[in-house]
């Protein structure tokens, strides 16, 4: 039988048979139990037909994100294996393809490490202080269901994220050829960062590219880093960056720092914004097979000003 992989969420790492036919997705315990609180009590159905499965989004609530769009609910959508499924803060992946990539991602921020509803992303929100970062979540996914360009979906994410994030002084999303691996375009809030910070931000990038894992300094004064000395000459505090990868490929990066106090973010913030991040990932990808711009025309390529 196929596999329903869950990537992250409260049951992130656990493995579900996909019988012939139809297989409900939900928090009710009728077909594939899904025990996350912003999942739906009968979710998604999927329909398996020999090797060929599709989606039906079943009205849920908080909706099915997929291939960089939300489905039309009662819309049936035939699906490849390999791609992730996004159901409230849960992803799941028919088929061990996506699985494989996203695992390394997962395993550093420590998303696999506990069982049942002590691990994942439900962690993370479960209480009632981290509702904003829920809310968070839902206003990308309102964003990314707007099917805007793609600078002024990251400008958008970066006000929330910064709203959000209240230690942090300053976001950029960076855009990165796939293929090359150079830098093609930067997006930041505030939109001046200043040029030591940028290049400053060469660093950053060519580490997280290079390691495909999220680059976490919290403290520049006592954290043991080969950068923390370039930090703390350009004054800056605490570090995070993220990557934005579909598949194998980084096609960007989530970049967010302080100036003035150390833990600008905590821990548990880097599963957020690497949820944020896959959740970009998938709407860039779609952008680019559609054939659509970015929007950045208009603006001086990365490379004259990182």
């Amino acid at each position: 039988m196929s596999k329903l992989y869950v990537l992250t969420g409260p049951q992130a790492g656990k493995v579900f048979e996909l019988r012939e036919g139809a297989n409900y997705i939900g928090r009710s315990s009728k077909g594939i139990r899904i025990e996350d609180p912003t999942v739906s009590r009968e979710h998604l159905k999927i329909t398996r037909t020999g090797g060929t499965y599709y989606l039906t989004d079943l009205k849920s609530r908080n909706r099915t994100f997929f291939n960089g769009n939300y489905l039309t609910p009662g819309l049936e959508l035939e699906v490849r294996e390999g791609i992730p499924i996004a159901i409230g803060m849960t992803v799941l992946c028919i088929g061990h393809g996506c699985r494989e990539e996203m695992a390394p991602f997962l395993d550093s921020i420590g998303l696999r490490a506990g069982g049942g509803g002590e691990s994942g992303i439900y962690q993370v929100h479960k209480e009632r202080t981290n509702q904003k970062k829920l809310e968070l979540l839902y206003r990308v996914s309102d964003i990314l269901g707007e099917e805007l360009p793609v600078r002024e979906t990251c400008k958008k994410i970066l006000f929330h994220v910064l709203d959000l994030l209240k230690r942090v002084d300053r976001g950029i999303f960076i855009l990165i050829d796939p293929v090359s691996r150079e830098i093609t375009e930067t997006i930041s809030e505030p939109e001046t960062l200043g040029d030591k910070t940028l290049s400053y931000l060469r660093d950053v990038v060519g580490r997280v590219v290079a390691d495909q894992h999220p680059l976490v300094i919290s403290n520049a004064q006592t954290d043991k880093d080969e950068l923390t000395d370039t930090l703390r000459l350009l004054n800056v505090e605490s570090v995070l960056c993220v990557p934005i990868s579909t598949y194998s490929e980084i096609i960007g990066l989530l970049y967010i720092d302080s100036l003035q106090r150390p833990y600008g973010f905590r821990f548990e913030d880097v599963a957020l914004l690497m949820d944020v991040s896959q959740r970009v990932a998938l709407a860039i990808q779609y952008s680019l097979a559609a054939g659509q711009s970015t929007g950045m025309d208009d603006v001086a390529s990365a490379s004259d000003r990182i």
